[in-house]
């Protein structure tokens, strides 16, 4: 860019104040302006009056809501807390009941173990057995019949 040459003083230095040429003619004086400054500023705060107070009505109505919102969260949190505590005691309980019920499962498969071959895979049929069980039918009887004339 080339270089410009700039005065020592700006021109408008050398002239007078022009914006209010004569202070005592009204309505183009300072007064007058000054009036309409003061008219200015007093519509300004009586309209920035009327905005805070209308803010603060919204502030106050936002922090009720607000509050009522808190608290209704709180109570949900509350029993939030209260179904996740009622929610873990009862997986505990179903988890001891779970473990217990397992156990004996295991005992009862183990019981059926046992058994299997003496009642299923035993070495005597059916009909041993039953005339086993006969056999051991008439000893009782007899022995009943013993008992019963041995006080008579």
């Amino acid at each position: 860019q080339p270089k410009q040459d700039l005065p020592d003083t700006p021109s408008t230095w050398d002239s007078g104040y022009t914006s209010v040429s004569d202070p005592t003619a009204q309505p183009d004086g300072i007064v007058s302006v000054l009036e309409k400054v003061s008219a200015d500023f007093a519509e300004m705060e009586s309209q920035t009056a009327a905005q805070e107070q209308s803010d603060q009505e919204a502030y106050d109505e936002d922090m009720k809501t607000s509050k009522i919102e808190m608290a209704r969260r709180q109570e949900e949190s509350s029993q939030k807390k209260t179904e996740q505590k009622r929610t873990l005691e009862k997986k505990a309980s179903l988890t001891a009941a779970r473990k217990s019920v397992a156990s004996k499962k295991e005992a009862t498969e183990q019981y059926l173990k046992d058994l299997q071959p003496a009642c299923v895979d035993g070495s005597s049929t059916y009909e041993e057995r039953k005339e086993a069980r006969d056999g051991e039918i008439e000893a009782l009887k007899q022995a009943q019949d013993l008992l019963q004339n041995a006080f008579e």
